[in-house]
Parts: structure tokens; C-alpha cells; sequence
């Protein structure tokens, strides 16, 4: 998607200092559904801008990792009171937050690979090698996300999508109130949650992409009950520790199966073919004990 084509970008407001107390205001089941979106979303807006600022002059890996985490829970929010933004303005932001997080992950990746690789190492002198490869496809990465995330740019991006999408929500839903709101969407997301992992627990190992779909799906739970704990019925703080295992565990899988998709798509000067494809090997059998441990736990959430 090419937003700005779409959608061009304004320069920064100072949006953020604006609705500093809107942002730091408890919910409550009095809060109208568009208030309420203004204070779930202002906070992470402002985290999402202040680690690409820092990313300018940091490359650690961190950072990266909490703005693609930024990004997602904005694609959560989205998707929670996309009834009354609209299917048309809720895909333009989203798949703007879909492709920064994109951009942000590339050195996290890399980190991830590279840490495998140095495991594999440990019984394999060869991977050396591979393992300085990998740091230099890291640098790399680490130049890209810089260039691509620029913090003013992404700022006036945010700013606007946070405006447009409060305008929207005041003029269609200033007067109803967030709790029954709230606790549909949160059912919605525990339906999906569920609808994926019986798909996924119907064989005795799951495919890639089925555990793929869960692990997403969770995550938008995880996100939703987090934003909504203060006004939805109580009780979940059990669920989100349950969601927080399975996600660890389906992170797990998800590293591997990340980190060998990685390497069979890069190409590494000076690495002999041999060595690369040993380290595919290690990967997919350290991927086969992961997903057999990640289909237990989807099962467990079916059950």
C-alpha cells in the first residue's frame, strides 16, 4: 500500500503534550467509546515516537523490538473500534503500522538468527563462519531500519492517524459508553482465538502458518484485555497470564521458523554452501521440538 499516495503526511503538532491528560486519565465505564480511544492510543503513540527518535543514534535491538510492539498494539486498538472508523480509514492506518513494524523488526530478526546460529556453534566449529555473516546482514539491517524510520516523518503520520480516527469516533459514537463495547470486542477476539486454535489443534502438529494465525490472534487478545482491564468485567488477569505462556511459547517456534526463512533468503558472500545448509538442518530439527511443544499448548487453549 502506498500511503502517501493516500494520505499525505502533515507536519508534527506537538499532538502528544496536548492530550497528556487525556492519556494519563483511569478509564471508567462512564468514558465514552471515543474518549476512551484517545487515551489508550495517545500513550502508545507516544512511546511508538519516542523509540524511533532514540533509534536514530541507538541501534540496540531493544528498541527496535518495543516500537514494532508499538505498532502492534495500534494495530489492535484499530481493529477494536474499527465498527465505527470505518473498514476503508481502519485498513489505510493499519497497514501503515503493518509495514513500520516490518521495517522495525529487521534488526530484532537478525538478532534472533545470529543467537541460533551461535547455539548451533557450540557443536559446530564451522557455523564461525556463518555467525559473522550473520552480524554483518544485522549491521545492515540496523542501517535500513534507520534510514526508513524517521522519527519526524512517523510522528506527523501518527499525529494525523490519532486525529482523524478521534474526529471520526466523536461525530459517530461521542455519546455511548465503552464497557458493552469493550467486552464484545474482547469476546470477538477470544472467538477468533479460539475458531484458529481448533484449526490448528486438529492434527497432531500444527502447520507453520496455522500456529502463525494463533499466535497473531492471541497477541490481539493479549493487547485488548491489557487496554480494556479497567472497564470489562474482572477475571482476566488469569487469562492474560495464560495468553503471556502461550505466546512464549509459540515465540519460541516462531524465532525458528523465522530465523530458517531468513537464511534460506540471504545470501552470504564468502560462507561455503555447505555450511549454510548444515545450519538449515540444525534449524529444522530444533523446529520440529519447538512446534511439537507449541501444538501441545495450542491444545491446551482448546481444551
Amino acid at each position: 500500500m502506498d500511503m502517501d499516495a493516500d494520505w499525505p503526511l502533515p507536519q508534527p503538532v506537538n499532538l502528544f503534550k496536548a492530550d497528556r491528560r487525556s492519556a494519563d486519565s483511569s478509564l471508567s465505564e462512564t468514558s465514552s467509546i471515543a474518549n476512551t480511544f484517545s487515551s489508550l492510543a495517545t500513550p502508545v503513540v507516544a512511546e511508538a515516537v519516542r523509540r524511533a527518535r532514540e533509534l536514530a543514534t541507538n541501534c540496540d535491538a531493544e528498541g527496535f523490538h518495543q516500537l514494532r510492539v508499538a505498532f502492534r498494539k495500534l494495530r489492535a486498538l484499530y481493529w477494536a473500534y474499527s465498527p465505527y472508523l470505518g473498514e476503508e480509514a481502519t485498513a489505510q492506518a493499519t497497514g501503515e503500522f503493518k509495514r513500520l513494524a516490518a521495517v522495525a523488526g529487521g534488526t530484532r530478526d537478525w538478532d534472533i538468527a545470529g543467537g541460533l546460529l551461535k547455539a548451533a556453534q557450540e557443536s559446530r566449529a564451522s557455523m564461525g563462519l556463518l555467525v559473522a555473516a550473520a552480524q554483518e546482514k544485522r549491521a545492515q539491517a540496523v542501517a535500513h531500519s534507520q534510514a526508513m524510520i524517521q522519527s519526524d516523518v512517523i510522528e506527523a503520520f501518527l499525529n494525523d492517524a490519532l486525529l482523524r480516527a478521534r474526529v471520526t469516533l466523536e461525530s459517530n459514537c461521542d455519546d455511548l459508553l465503552i464497557r458493552d463495547f469493550a467486552e464484545n470486542r474482547v469476546r470477538r477476539a477470544r472467538r477468533a482465538l479460539k475458531r484458529r486454535s481448533r484449526y490448528a489443534a486438529r492434527l497432531e502438529t500444527a502447520h507453520e502458518e496455522d500456529l502463525h494465525d494463533v499466535r497473531k490472534a492471541g497477541k490481539k487478545l493479549r493487547y485488548l484485555l491489557e487496554f480494556f482491564r479497567p472497564v470489562i468485567k474482572s477475571g482476566h488477569g488469569r487469562a492474560i497470564r495464560k495468553l503471556t505462556s502461550v505466546q512464549n511459547k509459540l515465540g519460541q517456534f516462531n524465532d525458528i521458523a523465522a530465523s530458517e526463512t531468513l537464511i534460506r533468503g540471504a545470501i552470504f558472500d564468502g560462507v561455503p554452501p555447505e555450511v549454510v545448509q548444515e545450519s538449515l538442518q540444525w534449524l529444522e530439527k530444533q523446529k520440529g521440538r519447538r512446534m511439537r511443544a507449541a501444538s501441545r499448548h495450542v491444545r491446551a487453549i482448546v481444551d
